[in-house]
């Protein structure tokens, strides 16, 4: 058995350990040598040891350093323990996060963190909202994230897309749209969001694109909403809402790294369940969020100069069952 502990020597914040414990019996149990003591983080809440063809993966939730839930890979269920290049699942607000197994797939179960008094900004609480997301191996051991294929298929019935211009330069084609504005900020709307819904695109970005992606609870005169926003520059995923409080340049610590080229089509998935949103970027990535202070408005897509194609787009409703 693993169990969440803390060395009794060091410094207090770098005790943490995952301890091991044998039975016989499942009555009497022994105290060994820790599992795994590496003297980084204050514990490392729900261990989680499993194995997927020759790797052993060892997941745990930290609160020293950005509050996530990380993992280590090891050819060995006794180790050494390595680091991938990104050893998390998703940013700041999904945590406490375990696995199980359906004998195909492999699931990480965790939760969408709540905020103080349901206020954007304030600090997190503990304990959420569900969240599942489906792992997948690469080839060289990592996991990626992506969403449940059951959770994408119960999002099935599509709605009426309304495409308009909104700011800046756009052309509009079917189920698509090209926004060129290569030296400022432009914008076009699809229409209003479903407190509950699923949001679908298809992002090809030109060299020198300095930011793109979608807009969601934007209000009519585009003066605020939430930006789902591609940085090719930092090869990141941010979200960010507008206007900022302060002197901050995004949702602080909701963030997660993608390497990103252009002219190479990016599928994007968002999912909205009244203030939860979950964001599933390429197949390989997972964010979640929480929306509180703009609960309505349209959504849309928006390029931050430079050019940006969007195709495929699309909003869907749950099936009724």
């Amino acid at each position: 058995m693993l169990v969440a502990a803390r060395l009794k020597n060091g410094p207090s914040r770098r005790r943490g350990c995952i301890a091991l414990c044998a039975s016989k019996d499942l009555t009497n149990w022994e105290v060994r040598e820790p599992f795994w003591a590496p003297g980084l983080y204050f514990t490392h809440e729900c261990p989680d040891l499993f194995r997927i063809g020759d790797w052993w993966y060892l997941i745990f939730s930290e609160f020293s350093e950005r509050m996530q839930t990380r993992y280590r890979i090891s050819r060995n269920m006794t180790g050494p323990w390595h680091a991938p290049e990104d050893d998390t699942f998703d940013g700041r607000a999904y945590y406490a996060a375990k696995t199980a197994s359906d004998g195909r797939s492999r699931f990480l179960f965790g939760w969408n963190a709540l905020r103080n008094q349901d206020k954007d900004y304030n600090h997190y609480q503990w304990g959420g909202n569900l969240v599942v997301h489906e792992l997948a191996q690469q080839s060289d051991g990592r996991l990626t994230v992506r969403i449940p294929k059951g959770v994408d298929q119960a999002f099935s019935s599509k709605l009426p897309l309304q495409l308009q211009q909104a700011l800046g330069k756009a052309e509009i084609r079917g189920n698509g749209i090209t926004i060129v504005s290569p030296a400022s900020f432009g914008a076009a709307t699809a229409g209003s969001m479903p407190e509950r819904c699923k949001i679908e695109a298809t992002i090809e970005f030109n060299e020198g694109t300095r930011g793109c992606g979608l807009i969601l609870h934007s209000s009519d005169d585009m003066e605020s909403g939430y930006y789902i926003r591609l940085e090719p520059g930092q090869n990141r995923l941010v979200f960010d809402k507008w206007p900022r409080p302060g002197d901050v340049p995004f949702m602080i610590e909701l963030e997660r790294p993608f390497a990103q080229k252009p002219h190479k089509p990016i599928d994007v998935k968002v999912l909205v369940d009244g203030s939860i949103g979950e964001i599933y970027l390429g197949g390989q990535v997972a964010m979640s969020t929480r929306m509180y202070d703009l609960k309505q408005g349209r959504w849309g897509v928006f390029v931050n100069e430079g050019t940006a194609h969007f195709r495929n787009l699309g909003v869907f409703s749950m099936t009724a069952v």
